[in-house]
């Protein structure tokens, strides 16, 4: 007995103890800090629908909440495209015509009350819903473009949908065929060479119908994808909150594909090689278009990462392209890169001053592009750093030359000046302004972005370098969101823009000025068949000198027509606080920040914290 009672008590001894440690080590976890980090977006956001946005803001946000078949490889240099929730990259069939994807079982979207309590796989139909989604009229999606014109059988149902007034999601699409749980097959209607990059965008991503059937009235507040983060918060055009998604698989940074003699890639390797990801708990994104409380907010520590540092206050960042010994001193982590993006301010080709395609009106949009000096806004708005656009395609993308150069649009105002009085725009009254050929009032309007700091400056340089070539214009700044519903709907005169790179192709950027792309991606209401037919035989050609050739064309079209000024290929600034970890910019910009590579180095941010007290 005694024996007995000994193991009795040294048995209940070993529970207890295992039981306190198992309670200081639940403790000691729930103690543990969470890892957030804290941003700004230089513009705002305008909801999380990824079928529905087209603003690099909202994009960005939703790259994190869902998930397209494809993505860019984070370490790859040149790009490299590979699976994501596809179980491969589909291999083109019946002479490119036909693309297979499999989806990985085993996925699963984030908890949502529309669930009722079970967890809910991604299947194949997410996948073909989605794609419906793009070219349902009720949706008026901008990136409708994307599946417009490439699915056997889809146009033909967005037309019924349109006459009818309802997208029929139950008719079944000759070209959308669900082979079985996880797989769909796509039949295109003509072989696409760029078709697999539209796959890499989350205006792709799977989304699940009944989700989007529960909150039809605001799906831009309610996302509910399979991606590491989730929507926890959100204040609009004030502060987004996202928080990890317990659903999520997680992942180990692949780095097959990294250059090993490529320092920055090696560096992200030694900091979050190896890791389970994601490692950050939350991610507070602060929308702040004007440039001053931006950068402070950086600079006095509440935020982690700075995004393109506003040209004003580039000064107290670089000194010789360097950055300057202060923060060098303080670890701050200094990226610098030619964007592929291309600035430019279109002209509504359906305003009866600005518009058309008579010799007339193309020469007082060109007299207007050559008027802009644009050299003053690159070195003293942007502090060189950018260079003028020579076409619409941006550097760094397939198709772009850099031995494309123009003088169609380069300032000069004389030039401006006589091809102005050649087409009978003279001051007729002697107030100093020209009135139109048939001696009607000329007044231009340009729309921007009220809270871009840059946009306003941009917009005060309108009015003095139109002044010099004797035209009046009234500037006009709103909100951004309102910007961009004012550009889709044709209600501008002029309007400042600018369009990132979705994926790697020169195709991405010439779609903006196809006809059949006005009232989605097209703003400028462009609309010149001997455009459209050279962009139409581009995308039946894979990457090759004779549709590079093709691109050439088309650019001079655009120089030759003017529907845009071409405005700069800028240069971005970017800085990080040294706990941050993993951060890289990616050659593709709808990749530049992705959250689910960071990691936070607590202890390192704790201490700056602590000694700045």
């Amino acid at each position: 007995m005694p024996s007995m009672f000994r193991v009795l008590t040294t048995l209940k001894q070993a529970i207890i103890t295992l039981l306190l440690a198992t309670f200081m080590g639940s403790v000691a976890h729930s103690a543990a800090p969470e890892k957030v980090l804290r941003m700004a977006f230089t513009g705002v956001e305008t909801g999380f629908d990824p079928q529905r946005v087209d603003d690099l803001y909202s994009g960005t946000i939703c790259t994190e909440i869902f998930e397209p078949m494809l993505e860019f490889d984070y370490l790859a240099r040149p790009i490299k495209l590979v699976p994501l929730v596809a179980e491969s990259i589909p291999v083109a069939e019946s002479n490119g015509l036909i693309y297979t994807f499999r989806i990985k079982p085993g996925i699963y979207f984030a908890d949502d009350p529309v669930f009722k309590g079970k967890r809910r796989e991604m299947v194949a139909a997410d996948l073909l819903y989605a794609l419906e989604r793009l070219v349902d009229p009720a949706n008026r999606s901008p990136y409708s473009w994307v599946m417009e014109n490439k699915i056997v059988g889809l146009d033909a149902q967005a037309a019924r949908a349109a006459q009818s007034g309802h997208f029929d999601y139950d008719a079944p699409v000759s070209g959308l065929k669900i082979v079985d749980r996880y797989t769909l097959r796509i039949t295109l209607t003509h072989p696409d060479y760029t078709f697999l990059y539209l796959f890499t965008m989350p205006v792709t991503a799977p989304v699940v119908r009944e989700v989007i059937e529960a909150y039809a009235s605001d799906t831009m507040a309610h996302p509910v994808g399979t991606g590491p983060f989730m929507l926890k918060d959100w204040v609009r055009r004030a502060k987004i909150v996202l928080e990890r998604n317990p659903n999520y698989r997680g992942f180990v940074l692949d780095t097959q594909y990294a250059d090993p003699h490529n320092e920055e890639i090696q560096r992200v390797i030694r900091e979050v090689g190896g890791k389970r990801l994601p490692q950050l708990d939350r991610v507070e994104v602060y929308p702040i278009e004007s440039g001053q409380p931006r950068f402070l907010s950086f600079m006095n520590g509440d935020h982690d990462v700075l995004q393109d540092v506003p040209a004003s206050y580039l000064s107290q960042v670089l000194v010789n392209n360097q950055l300057v010994p202060r923060l060098k001193t303080h670890g701050v982590k200094l990226f610098r890169e030619l964007s592929p993006y291309v600035g430019y301010d279109m002209f509504n080709m359906e305003n009866p001053l600005v518009g058309g395609y008579d010799p007339q009106h193309v020469a007082l949009r060109r007299a207007i592009a050559m008027g802009y000096n644009l050299p003053q806004q690159i070195k003293i708005l942007l502090k060189d750093q950018g260079i003028p656009a020579h076409s619409p395609i941006a550097p760094g993308v397939i198709g772009y030359d850099p031995n494309f150069h123009s003088t169609e649009q380069e300032y000069n105002p004389a030039r401006a000046n006589a091809l102005l009085d050649v087409f009978g725009y003279r001051d007729v009254d002697g107030d100093g302004y020209r009135e139109q050929p048939n001696g009607q009032s000329l007044v231009l309007e340009y729309k921007y972005s009220s809270g871009s700091g840059r946009a306003r400056e941009a917009a005060d340089l309108w009015v003095k370098s139109m002044k010099t070539i004797g035209l009046r214009i009234d500037t006009r700044g709103v909100q951004f969101a309102d910007l961009l519903r004012d550009r889709k709907a044709g209600n501008f005169m002029m309007s400042g823009a600018a369009w990132v790179a979705d994926y790697p192709d020169a195709q991405n950027f010439l779609q903006l000025l196809y006809g059949p792309n006005t009232g989605s991606s097209n703003d400028a209401r462009f609309k010149l068949p001997a455009y459209d037919k050279l962009y139409e035989q581009a995308i039946m050609l894979p990457d090759s000198p004779e549709r590079n050739q093709l691109y050439r064309e088309m650019s001079r079209l655009v120089l030759a027509y003017a529907p845009w000024h071409l405005d700069v290929n800028p240069s971005d600034t970017h800085l990080a606080r040294p706990w941050v970890l993993g951060y890289l910019k990616h050659p593709v910009p709808a990749f530049y920040t992705r959250f689910k590579y960071l990691d936070i180095d607590v202890a390192a941010q704790q201490a700056t914290q602590m000694n700045s007290k």
